[in-house]
């Protein structure tokens, strides 16, 4: 059967039990393979929703400029949303802080991307930043833009858009739903914007509201300490999906970048699943969960994206 398009095959991704990687009287672990969409991320997702929502209310018109700034996967699946709707797009990335992989990724689309300096002193080009604040400079570019010429320029606003949070709820955990029949006793995810986290937590609790919600973040770049957010919410800029995400985690697991790249070789090694270093963490995290709940018991976690983004520098980022 010929598919209507290649928009079409976003989502729908399969969930895997782990088998080799389980320790004796465990939980079960189950993983979502997200690098099975077409650009290769869960971000496809995203990009999809919030072009879309933005069409359908006229704010994002045929010949209109998208812009964003991202470090990673969200820059990717806008471009390649982009150029399957035939948009312009723009990508604002800090320099030194966005693999060389991403940004070829993104030009192959046919995306202009731009390296932004940052300026406000050498800790924001440190491994151990979020990105809610090494994406800050470029942020303030793209609502600058935007501001400027509303007519011709659609920013995505990727940190703080609700259609991030409405392509989970809708999506990612309706098929999480169905694919467990509705068992699921703990979620784990890794925190980046939040949108997975809460779309997906805030569906799983709609059905169970005894599911237990785990957030993981890089050891080396903390957002949040003892239930409280460690970086700037800023209107506008940044981060405001984070503040969701402290409301609903009832636990945040820390994962070291060394911890989480050896689960990632492991994963390819002993499971075959090719998956990247964000998905190494997940599953780290998901694996710890699991031994505390016991047999008869189902956690489920994401693998984000894959490992051929990872090729020459393997960092567990948010």
């Amino acid at each position: 059967m010929l598919s209507s398009g290649i928009l079409s095959r976003i989502g729908n991704t399969p969930l895997i039990k782990l088998s080799r990687l389980l320790p004796a009287s465990s939980a079960g672990v189950a993983v979502k393979p997200e690098y099975l969409n077409p650009s290769g991320s869960i971000k496809d997702r995203i990009a999809l929703r919030m072009v879309e929502e933005a069409e359908r209310q006229g704010r994002l018109r045929p010949g209109m400029n998208i812009i964003e700034a991202s470090t990673g996967n969200t820059a990717t699946a806008l471009a390649f949303v982009g150029a399957t709707k035939g948009y312009r797009v723009t990508l604002y990335v800090p320099k030194n802080a966005t693999s060389e992989e991403r940004i070829r990724m993104c030009r192959a689309y046919g995306a202009e991307v731009i390296e932004v300096d940052i300026e406000h002193g050498d800790f924001l080009k440190e491994s151990g930043v979020h990105g809610a604040l090494v994406e800050f400079i470029p942020r303030k570019i793209c609502h600058e833009k935007e501001q400027r010429d509303p007519e011709h320029i659609w920013w995505a606003r990727q940190f703080s858009s609700q259609y991030n949070i409405a392509a989970h709820q809708d999506t990612t955990a309706q098929e999480i739903l169905e694919q467990t029949s509705g068992k699921v006793d703990a979620f784990v995810a890794a925190i980046g914007t939040g949108g997975t986290l809460v779309g997906v937590a805030m569906a799983l609790r709609n059905v169970d509201p005894s599911v237990k919600i785990i957030a993981v973040e890089p050891k080396e770049s903390r957002t949040m300490r003892n239930g409280k957010l460690t970086v700037p919410v800023i209107e506008g800029y940044s981060g405001g999906i984070l503040l969701q995400v402290a409301e609903l985690a009832d636990e945040v697991i820390a994962v070291g970048e060394k911890d989480a790249v050896g689960m990632c070789h492991r994963l390819a090694e002993e499971e075959g699943l090719f998956c990247g270093v964000s998905s190494g963490a997940n599953v780290l995290a998901a694996l710890q969960v699991a031994q505390g709940l016991g047999p008869d018991k189902q956690v489920v976690t994401i693998l984000p994206d894959s490992r051929d983004r990872y090729t020459f520098v393997e960092r567990f980022t948010t």
